[in-house]
């Protein structure tokens, strides 16, 4: 089984978000984590407002937590915070057994 991380997020735009955008990627790497998919979604169907998702495959519940709780990741997201000025939304949810 697998598990993937949901974020969802606003149009800050990605000039502004540079720094964790070039960094985020390799605090993946000592989880197992990989970034499967990053853009604006195509709304078929409800009121959104956000306007980017990103989907993070990781191994198991616990490599995605630990990840999640990294020092390494978490000083990224402090300043994804600051640089936004609010959190994102994040949400873990099991894959389905292959």
């Amino acid at each position: 089984m697998h598990y993937v991380l949901f974020i969802r997020t606003d149009p800050t735009p990605d000039t502004a978000l540079g720094h964790y955008l070039a960094h985020v990627g390799p605090t993946l790497d000592a989880f197992g984590g990989r970034l499967l998919a990053f853009d604006a979604p195509t709304r078929l169907e409800g009121p959104s407002a956000y306007t980017k998702t990103a989907l993070v495959g990781f191994p198991t519940e616990q490599s995605a937590r630990d990840w999640y709780a990294s020092p390494a990741y978490q000083e990224l997201a402090a300043w994804r915070i600051e640089t936004m000025g609010h959190e994102v939304d994040v949400q873990l949810v099991a894959g389905l057994p292959g």
